[in-house]
């Protein structure tokens, strides 16, 4: 008689103990006292019961497949070590069955005989029930850690975990700096109303905060992230929505994450009216000095024709409906582009200084991007697998669609990461093409399209700027970068460090502009 042993334990603890090897030996000791040829031994280290993350059982069923009728009987140490699941235990022992194989556990009685099926549905049945058991205690241990003030789940962005991944938690999540300072800045200026959400998520990356794996934040990040009550120290129990007091330091106060949720709530219902018009380049752009809200258009009109100003609109603002003549903003705002324009004694040194980051994370991305496609490769063994497993009724629909979305999602993320190369050449390209309409801001700006110019006009000043204070607005992730000229024509750059992929993105971005102008921008002087 031909048979194979699965041993599985599902700790470290057991791992490092004597569990594996008192199962294995207690199993081959059988064996011999049965005349079994023991053909395999199948051993399952620190894994769930969970078919989806058995590795070793899988390769078991399918050694079983391709050796059908040549394995007898698997023999295991107990019921509960095979399956964990009334039905996961029957249905994988139908499909050994079909291949000639029989379970037997070789510490309890479970004979082909009636009484003996009976207690293999008991035993299998307590497995279920320990396994359950095991489930809501876990659950109520989360939950209580919850009451407690700590959160039992993985910290949310800014935040890092206070111990590692195998310890438990006894003190709350602590501030992952700098994000947790900048997070903080974003929800106080989300708090005053006067930006929409992509501009605020335009000014964390221009404070030098950018997503996980280098990505910007998408709407729905952005939206997850001012609606998440962890950050105004607010913990959730997700079972039944109760509400406690976290132990954790908040980033803003329950007072100021109500604000930022009055404000999303405000701006969600209402629908943005925006009609481009080229008398008013500069709508929406720059923001009221007295309430901080973006200023609107209008015609007045006069003895002989119309006449185009800004004005407030906001209620409640002591300057609404002062008009401010277009001339007066736009000087402010083209006088602003003379100053920070790129002379010609700067190209060098902003060449050096992108050249040098793109090189540097060039370096830092060559191994992630090996370690992306070997995991890609992994990904795609284990959807295959689990397509199998489902096609032999394995798993179930539910378990099938859970983990399958679960690796399908993990892949889309690693497929975005393994793209992300960065081509030296390419960049260094696209630098050159902006080059000549940088050294001259002013003349750029005026022959851009109003589509294209309102784009311009968000690469320089991400949030816009507030009249009378434009030299004081947050300047874009390149233009933080120009140097400043000093009394003699030297050159020091601004900014220490910034994030490389919005910053290569904003160069990709400005070829784009620049481009779709067409021809009109070849001729420009460069500003001296």
């Amino acid at each position: 008689m031909k048979g194979i042993i699965y041993c599985r334990v599902s700790s470290k603890e057991q791992i490092e103990g004597t569990s594996l090897e008192s199962q294995r030996t207690a199993c081959m000791e059988y064996a011999r006292s049965k005349n079994i040829d023991v053909l395999k031994v199948f051993v399952e280290q620190g894994e769930s019961a969970k078919f989806a993350d058995r590795t070793k059982l899988l390769e078991l069923i399918d050694f079983c497949r391709t050796h059908q009728n040549a394995v007898n009987v698997l023999l295991v140490w107990k019921v509960d070590r095979f399956a964990r699941n009334v039905a996961d235990h029957f249905s994988v022992k139908a499909t050994l069955g079909k291949y000639g194989v029989q379970i037997v556990s070789v510490t309890e009685p479970i004979d082909a005989n009636p009484e003996g099926r009976l207690m293999e549905t008991i035993l299998a049945g307590f497995a279920q029930f320990d396994n359950d058991v095991r489930a809501m205690r876990t659950v109520q241990g989360m939950r209580r850690k919850l009451q407690e003030g700590i959160s039992p789940f993985r910290p949310p962005f800014g935040y890092k975990s206070s111990v590692t991944a195998h310890e438990k938690k006894l003190i709350p999540d602590v501030p992952d700096q700098p994000a947790f300072d900048i997070i903080q800045r974003a929800f106080a200026e989300y708090a005053t109303g006067t930006h929409t959400r992509a501009e605020i998520g335009r000014l964390m990356e221009s404070w030098g905060l950018h997503a996980l794996r280098g990505r910007s934040f998408a709407p729905q990040s952005l939206y997850d992230l001012f609606t998440n009550p962890y950050y105004g120290g607010i913990l959730v129990d997700p079972w039944t929505g109760e509400e406690y007091s976290g132990r954790h330091r908040p980033a803003v106060t329950r007072e100021e994450f109500a604000v930022v949720q009055r404000v999303m709530a405000k701006r969600d219902r209402s629908v943005a009216h925006r009609v481009e018009r080229e008398e008013f380049p500069l709508r929406g752009f720059v923001r009221c000095e007295a309430c901080g809200h973006g200023l609107t258009g209008a015609f007045s009109r006069g003895r002989s024709s119309l006449y185009p100003y800004y004005f407030c609109a906001q209620r409640g603002c002591p300057k609404r409906a002062k008009s401010i003549p277009i001339d007066t903003l736009h000087s402010e705002f083209t006088s602003f582009l003379d100053e920070i324009t790129l002379r010609p004694q700067m190209v060098p040194a902003i060449r050096e200084r992108v050249w040098t980051i793109a090189s540097r994370e060039q370096q830092n991305r060559s191994g992630d991007v090996q370690r992306r496609r070997k995991r890609l490769e992994q990904i795609q063994q284990g959807i295959s697998e689990l397509i199998r497993m489902r096609a032999q009724n394995l798993i179930t629909d539910g378990e099938f669609s859970k983990e399958k979305q679960r690796l399908v999602n993990e892949r889309m993320a690693q497929e975005i990461g393994a793209q992300q190369v960065i081509h030296l050449e390419t960049l260094e390209t696209d630098l050159e093409k902006i080059i000549a309409p940088l050294s001259n801001l002013r003349a750029t700006w005026k022959v851009l399209p109003q589509r294209q110019r309102a784009r311009f006009d968000r690469l320089i000043l991400p949030a816009g700027f507030t009249t009378g204070r434009i030299r004081t607005a947050q300047l874009g992730l390149l233009f933080s970068l120009l140097p400043a000229p000093g009394p003699t024509g030297s050159a020091k750059v601004h900014r220490a460090w910034v994030p490389p992929n919005p910053l290569f993105s904003e160069i990709r971005e400005f070829v784009e502009v620049v481009c779709g102008a067409g021809g009109s921008l070849e001729e420009l002087p460069i500003a001296v």
